[in-house]
């Protein structure tokens, strides 16, 4: 006799045979199918379920988790209301190349006596011509569910193009009735990503003459590979031919702070002067307003996508581009150079990054007492994290933290989806839980994250995030953008700039308490340091979450 299930039960079962052992769900009454399926099996054979009480913590976990295996996970939210909220979660995956398999519900199309049909009066409020259309530019692929025999293999195709260079997010969208419906249990996936893509021989031969021939290299990067292969291979190569390198915008680390070839990211510094430029994988390499290549260099694009075409406008100057996977084009580069250090060069290279690290430390002595700043938060930040990972959105700029290795420290995205950092610092801590993990977050941004959900499902599941709310009352990003278009205009003289402070401030650690947390509020930058420390042993002891509610002066900007 067939053995049947559901078609919920079929893609959760298609889900986990191709890889995808997580799927963080906020759950609605599309999901019934979805739900009978872990109560009939007790999650046997299917993903583990995450829950979390927002569709943004949702699929911002699913981005963070992800950033700590290289494994992509599964989201899934209740019909266009839940989709609507997942939206900004979704954008941030893509403009990041994230892959998420993205699930909601869709609301029942018919209103008889079918299994799944309407029952409930918002099921006629919640009816939509195109519900994909919401998300439809956010998605590499996506596609409604229509029938259950094809479940499993529309989940396998998904994730396929999902994995896929350049990675990104896929959405399915499941109508109850058909999920309802019974199938044969699924078998093994019947499609795969392909292998990654090796760049071509001769134009790596092109690249390898132009840096060897060039005067004033630079190399522009901004995000790494979670397994730090792009790193260790693009250090070497550096290292061995006497190479600058600028790590601007970040997303995911690349270099250590104290790497002697590091320049850093001001690259309007750096970037007129270069003859050859070497774009590895970065999607904002230079703003074009405030810095561009010389009119006879040599500008060269490399990675999965080199002219990132999903961006409408992106008019970086292009001499020459190779698609293929970021690793493995800077590993065949590295062994097409000669090797041959430049002892004259290096100098000059290693003078720029200490000039760089003086900038950038230049301010921490100002901010050690009385009202903190960013570079002394980060100062302190630095000296207890180790082997740790820092996730800050608006918490100071990349080069401000002191890290070892690669993939320490990631940024919000060029997305700019707020309330990105605390549920991505949430799934990267669920996904390596023995790694210290530590957010750091704007006061503005904080509340976009949804805290209390936040909190919430860090409790559930004994996630030990240090969350560091920066909190100066205000939109500060907000102060900063008006203040740069308009640098002599009334807002810069007034006692207030309009519509920036928010008051009265919350509490936040009176939010963070509410679900269990150790929290504190740091009023003076000279407590930092003993603050963190107690913190530090909640979590180190009790596997406790922790809060730190810091007061900061207001930001000159972030370079």
């Amino acid at each position: 006799m067939t053995v049947t299930v559901s078609a919920g039960e079929a893609i959760l079962r298609s889900l986990k045979s191709n890889g995808v052992d997580t799927l963080f769900i906020n759950p609605g009454s599309d999901f019934a199918p979805i739900i009978e399926a872990y109560a009939k099996t007790g999650g046997t054979d299917l993903p583990d379920a995450i829950t979390a009480a927002h569709e943004n913590v949702v699929v911002t976990m699913a981005h963070g988790y992800f950033l700590a295996t290289g494994k992509m996970a599964a989201a899934a939210v209740h019909v266009n209301v839940g989709l609507a909220n997942a939206v900004m979660g979704l954008l941030n995956a893509r403009s990041d190349d994230v892959p998420i398999f993205m699930i909601s519900g869709r609301n029942p199309l018919t209103e008889g006596s079918r299994m799944g049909s309407r029952h409930t009066p918002i099921q006629y409020g919640q009816e939509m011509f195109d519900q994909t259309g919401i998300v439809r530019e956010a998605v590499k692929w996506d596609y409604e569910l229509r029938y259950a025999e094809n479940a499993a293999d529309l989940v396998s195709r998904g994730c396929s193009v999902a994995m896929t260079e350049p990675r990104g997010a896929v959405y399915m969208s499941l109508p109850r009735e058909p999920l309802c419906e019974e199938t044969e249990v699924p078998g093994a996936p019947n499609q795969v990503a392909p292998a990654v893509s090796h760049p071509d021989p001769q134009g790596i031969a092109d690249v390898a003459a132009k840096l060897t021939a060039a005067k004033n290299p630079l190399i522009v990067c901004s995000r790494g590979d979670v397994e730090g292969e792009v790193s260790a291979d693009l250090m070497a190569m550096a290292e061995e031919n006497s190479l600058a390198v600028s790590e601007v915008f970040v997303t995911r680390n690349l270099l250590p702070t104290r790497w002697k070839n590091g320049v850093g990211g001001n690259i309007a510094a750096h970037l007129p002067q270069a003859d050859v430029v070497l774009v590895v994988d970065a999607s904002v390499a230079w703003i074009e307003a405030k810095a561009s290549p010389a009119p006879d260099a040599e500008v060269i694009h490399i990675g999965p996508d080199p002219l990132f075409a999903r961006m409408p406008v992106r008019g970086y100057k292009t001499t020459q581009a190779i698609q293929c996977n970021a690793a493995q084009g800077i590993k065949a580069l590295r062994a097409a150079l000669p090797g041959t250090p430049n002892p004259v060069r290096q100098a000059g290279i290693e003078a720029r990054h200490a000039e760089f690290r003086a900038r950038m430390t230049s301010k921490i002595e100002e901010g050690s007492s009385g009202l903190a700043n960013k570079p002394w938060i980060a100062k302190c930040i630095s000296d207890v994290l180790g082997d740790g990972a820092v996730f800050a959105e608006r918490g100071g700029p990349r080069p401000l933290y002191d890290v070892a290795r690669p993939n320490q420290w990631f940024g919000n995205t060029q997305a700019g989806g707020l309330g990105w950092g605390l549920p991505a610092a949430l799934g990267y801590q669920l996904g390596d839980r023995d790694r210290l993990t530590i957010c750091v977050i704007g006061d503005g941004s904080y509340m976009f994250a949804n805290p209390i959900a936040c909190h919430q499902v860090a409790a559930a599941q004994r996630l030990p995030v240090l969350t560091v709310v920066l909190n100066n009352g205000a939109w500060d990003a907000v102060r900063i953008s008006t203040l740069d278009i308009y640098p002599d205009g009334e807002a810069g003289r007034a006692n207030h700039v309009p519509m920036v402070p928010f008051m009265p401030n919350p509490a936040y650690g009176d939010i963070a308490g509410a679900a269990g947390c150790h929290a504190e509020t740091v009023e003076l930058a000279e407590d930092m340091p003993a603050a963190l420390e107690r913190a530090l042993e909640v979590i180190r002891d009790e596997g406790r979450q922790a809060l730190l509610d810091v007061k900061i002066g207001m930001d000159d900007g972030e370079k």
